[in-house]
């Protein structure tokens, strides 16, 4: 039996086919009128010829100023018929809408039941039900607080928090594995938690794509690919270095797989710096910068645990689909691997740092496992990954460089 949506819905397209036809019929109806109206006039019509698509009208007068009275009637007569059919859709059409919005209040649901009811039948992709054959757990009513440490990705409270995995070892073996600089990332979790994330880079292994991500990181450093005197708002151009100090955030969260840092967009990110709505039509973001001499650069280790820092191939600017517009090449900056993640491998991506202390390993498992707001990315099975539910952004950054005798391992 059909459902009440479904009626609606073929009502709706019966409407519509009737309008067409209403419509296109309205110009021949009036046609005749207006054929009619002149034969009986002053005017006759001596020939009628068909063109591509329309019946052309010759007519022969001995009272020519009855011309332009005919084509008037004719162009009202058509305007008439049109506003009178265009009125009884409308109101149809305003009648069914005003049904339906009734139907549908009258079965209203808290989003999420019926997701987890169809999991539990296995009908899920029978019924239509895309959340539930996704996994998702949604609404608000079924959904846990999204910055209580237990929710999990699917909307459901653990029992405790999750441990993190272990801090990436260094064997003496990985003597290319030095850390030479560490970088102290502290995050704002939703209004008001901050946590502190420590990250160690292999400047021996990998020292120009190392070299790239502490300017990125430095405060007042950044990245700068355009010419140094449009930073003096030079020739009518504004830009600014591109920095994870400016608006950098946690972009996107694959559960149980990596957590994706960067800059959303260069220009919202320079009017909040400077309190303006907007960046101004003369704002230029900077370009992806030159991948030559990092793309050369060989990974010192795969991907093989959770708490590595990788960039792309060709450096940071380079982490999205290629497609991006420049304003937003550095939304995917560098990810974090919150598992053994040997597809990066073969992406070609390389490992330039890991994380340093259990507390960061501890705050990587617990975004990497919390909400996100997937919207339509998760629609397709398998997709669920998406921006956190719970905003994550880079309140500050500082870095420190070791010397030989302090780098490790």
């Amino acid at each position: 039996m059909a459902s009440t949506g479904d009626t609606n819905a073929c009502v709706m397209i019966v409407l519509l086919t009737i309008a067409l036809s209403l419509f296109e019929g309205t110009s021949a109806f009036s046609n005749t009128i207006i054929a009619r109206h002149m034969t009986t006039g002053p005017a006759i019509l001596c020939n009628t010829k068909l063109s591509t698509n329309k019946k052309t009208w010759h007519k022969m007068s001995c009272a020519s100023d009855n011309y332009d009275d005919d084509n008037d009637t004719r162009q009202m007569g058509d305007r008439r018929d049109f506003l009178s059919v265009a009125k009884t859709v409308a109101g149809a059409a305003m009648m069914v809408a005003s049904n339906s919005a009734v139907a549908n209040a009258e079965v209203m649901r808290a989003v999420g039941s019926a997701e987890k009811s169809c999991r539990e039948e296995g009908n899920c992709l029978e019924k239509g039900d895309w959340d539930g054959a996704v996994g998702w757990n949604w609404g608000g009513a079924d959904r846990c607080d999204a910055t209580d440490p237990r929710c999990g990705p699917d909307g459901q409270l653990r029992d405790a928090p999750l441990e993190g995995a272990p801090v990436p070892t260094i064997t003496v073996d990985d003597a290319t594995l030095l850390i030479t600089h560490v970088v102290t990332m502290q995050l704002s979790i939703g209004k008001g938690e901050k946590v502190d994330v420590q990250m160690g880079l292999y400047g021996q292994a990998c020292p120009v794509s190392v070299q790239q991500m502490v300017d990125f990181c430095t405060p007042n450093v950044g990245l700068v690919t355009n010419s140094r005197l449009m930073l003096d708002a030079g020739y009518g151009i504004v830009s600014t270095p591109v920095t994870l100090t400016k608006s950098g955030a946690l972009n996107e969260s694959y559960p149980g797989q990596l957590l994706d840092f960067g800059v959303a967009s260069q220009s919202i990110a320079y009017a909040k710096a400077v309190n303006k709505a907007k960046a101004g039509n003369d704002f230029l973001p900077q370009r992806r910068p030159d991948s030559q001499t990092i793309a050369s650069e060989a990974s010192p280790r795969p991907h093989n645990v959770a708490g590595l820092i990788s960039v792309a191939h060709n450096g940071i600017g380079y982490g999205g689909t290629g497609f991006e517009s420049e304003d937003e090449a550095f939304a995917s900056s560098f990810q974090i691997t919150a598992t053994a993640m040997p597809s990066m491998d073969k992406a070609g991506r390389r490992v330039i740092g890991q994380l340093m202390t259990a507390d960061s390993m501890a705050t990587l498992a617990r975004l990497s496992s919390s909400p996100t707001n997937r919207g339509l990315k998760g629609i397709i099975p398998g997709q669920n990954m998406g921006p956190p539910l719970i905003k994550v952004t880079v309140n500050k950054l500082s870095i420190a460089s070791l010397s030989k005798s302090e780098a490790s391992p």
